[in-house]
């Protein structure tokens, strides 16, 4: 049995009712528990403390941009996004990560609240769409994890959606290859594990998010995301899980020959939208297909 039917099933099996749903009254202090470890563990531990520097000089490693405006969203709704999106590249722009360290979207961006000029976007909850304040900085958490995983850095945690909500619309990047993130709770932390300084830039212009990540040294080979085992598959009348497999490309710059490659990711997530919208052929859970 291949990979995806192992973690489908264990999706499947998984009954336990966490403690927070049983006592929904312990939900915020325990929330807040762990948002206030996490805070003092990103303060204390100087792996995640980066001292201010410039470095010259600067070659891009990857670069890569996506619509500000999506085609199912309410456009008021983008328009917070976009905002709130704004404020986090104020606190992300420019941040230099030293060898050896590690980049944590939260520690850099904070808390998302009205105060700090936060408005409300769309947030993935639970499998369901909700307003939040600070909604829609998944989508600059996915752009920065993508540009990441076109590097050699080591992902310390990234978490991807669980739930594939919409049909693919426009999309020139392989499904989950981007984190998601909720405050403190679930980070995107990223580990610099080459033996000079990143440099992480973003910006919006009037349509686009766009980012880069730069180093002081030109790399004789780039690396690309390659989608391989894609599938839909199928569970019982009404369940569907989108699975693939990202692997890194390792090619020769000048001559564009691949040099190695390596796993780096094995995604499954439930979908949420009708299967009619599913362009290639759904699997039953027992198929082999794989090697």
């Amino acid at each position: 049995m291949n990979i995806y039917n192992q973690q489908i099933k264990k999706m499947g099996t998984n009954n336990r009712v966490a403690l927070t749903r049983q006592y929904p009254v312990l939900l915020p202090v325990i929330l807040e528990t762990k948002i206030l470890l996490r805070s003092l563990r990103y303060n204390l531990n100087p792996i995640f403390n980066f001292k201010k520097q410039t470095i010259g000089t600067q070659f891009n490693l990857i670069e890569h941009s996506s619509p500000l405006f999506r085609k199912f969203n309410a456009r008021e709704l983008d328009e917070g996004k976009i905002e709130n999106i704004n404020i986090a590249i104020k606190h992300l722009n420019g941040i230099i990560i030293p060898p050896g360290t590690v980049f944590s979207f939260w520690k850099h961006v904070g808390r998302p609240t009205v105060k700090k000029g936060f408005k409300k976007g769309l947030v993935l909850s639970g499998g369901q769409l909700k307003e939040d304040i600070g909604g829609g900085l998944c989508q600059l958490s996915n752009l920065i994890a993508y540009m990441f995983a076109c590097t050699e850095c080591y992902f310390v945690e990234r978490k991807h959606h669980s739930k594939d909500v919409f049909p693919d619309s426009g999309r020139t990047i392989p499904f989950a290859s981007g984190a998601t993130v909720f405050f403190n709770l679930i980070d995107l932390k990223v580990k610099n594990t080459y033996s000079f300084p990143l440099k992480l830039n973003l910006r919006t212009t009037a349509t686009q998010l766009r980012g880069s990540i730069s180093a002081p040294i030109q790399l004789d080979y780039s690396i690309k995301i390659k989608e391989t085992d894609s599938a839909f598959i199928k569970v019982g009348t009404n369940k569907i899980y989108r699975c693939n497999t990202l692997k890194r490309i390792y090619y020769e710059k000048h001559t564009h020959e691949q040099i190695k490659q390596n796993l780096l990711w094995v995604n499954v997530a439930e979908v949420m939208y009708d299967e009619k919208n599913i362009k290639k052929p759904i699997l039953s859970l027992n198929e082999s297909v794989y090697n």
